[in-house]
């Protein structure tokens, strides 16, 4: 039955192309976006959800525990796109994942 799931449903359909995927990590980038927390406690994982629907996780772990008290707040970053991580996939939304590199809270 499983492969037949797998055949069946996925042989045919699109593949999901994230800008990690299409090749683009390391590059530097601007987002606008709200900070989300994603997952269950606790197991849980910061994000940024922009404007037009974009999903990006939040890596390195550092990094993430300073932007987590902006949560619900708007904010403008710069930050590098990661490759997709090989060890913790929790940290992969749709869009990939950024290392923030320098952020402003711009709902003031």
């Amino acid at each position: 039955m499983a492969a037949f799931f797998h055949n069946g449903l996925f042989a045919g359909g699109e593949k999901d192309e994230s800008a990690a995927d299409a090749g683009e990590a390391g590059r530097i980038m601007r987002i606008t976006g709200a900070v989300k927390i994603f997952g269950n406690e606790p197991h849980t994982f910061v994000g940024i959800i922009t404007a037009d629907g974009k999903r990006y996780g939040v890596s390195p772990r550092e990094k993430e525990a300073a932007i987590r008290r902006l949560q619900g707040r708007a904010v403008e970053f710069t930050a590098r796109l990661l490759e997709k991580p090989e060890g913790n996939a929790a940290l992969f939304l749709k869009d990939g994942t950024v290392e923030p590199l320098s952020w402003r809270i711009a709902d003031d």
